[in-house]
């Protein structure tokens, strides 16, 4: 058996899905604390008032194999709990690669990236290479739900995404 034939097979059926589900998160790799870099004050651990703050990189658009959603199984009651979600995502070590993600297998680099799916941004809680061949073939990443603008203060936080919310067509196409 030639494993680099056997991985370039999986691969392959790896984009045959991703063609029919079409689903993609949008990555947010950490920039690290120092020079020019994310700052934060010791004693809030928060980024301090002015300016500084965790900083992210320009988001990079990352094909996914399969997501899994679970919502939160407690109530939002008026006291104050927010609901957060959970997700889980199965990528590709080979699309990562290709959209530019650095150290793809080193997960303690990744513990404070971001990720956008679903008009949510996610916090990274875990991070898993999993299948390794001669190559390391799926990332599998648990992240929990974050509100940016409450989670984050002084934080520049991650660039903001556009949501366009389309109306519903009126009718159906017809088949000619």
């Amino acid at each position: 058996m030639d494993t680099r034939r056997e991985l370039s097979l999986i691969r392959k059926q790896y984009r045959e899905y991703h063609k029919k589900t079409g689903e993609f998160i949008t990555w947010f790799s950490f920039v690290a604390f120092g020079a020019g870099g994310s700052t934060y004050d010791d004693v809030y651990d928060e980024g301090p008032a002015g300016s500084g703050g965790k900083r992210y990189q320009k988001g990079i658009p990352i094909p996914v194999i399969q997501i899994t959603e679970t919502e939160d199984t407690k109530r939002a009651i008026p006291e104050g709990r927010q609901p957060v979600q959970v997700v889980n995502v199965v990528l590709s070590v080979d699309d990562m690669r290709d959209a530019g993600v650095p150290d793809v297998f080193e997960y303690q680099r990744h513990l404070n990236d971001l990720f956008f799916y679903d008009a949510r941004y996610y916090q990274v809680t875990m991070y898993r290479v999993r299948g390794r061949a001669k190559d390391d073939l799926l990332v599998v990443i648990e992240g929990i739900e974050i509100y940016v603008d409450d989670e984050m203060p002084n934080d520049p936080g991650p660039e903001p995404m556009v949501i366009s919310n389309f109306p519903w067509p009126a009718s159906l196409p017809t088949v000619s």
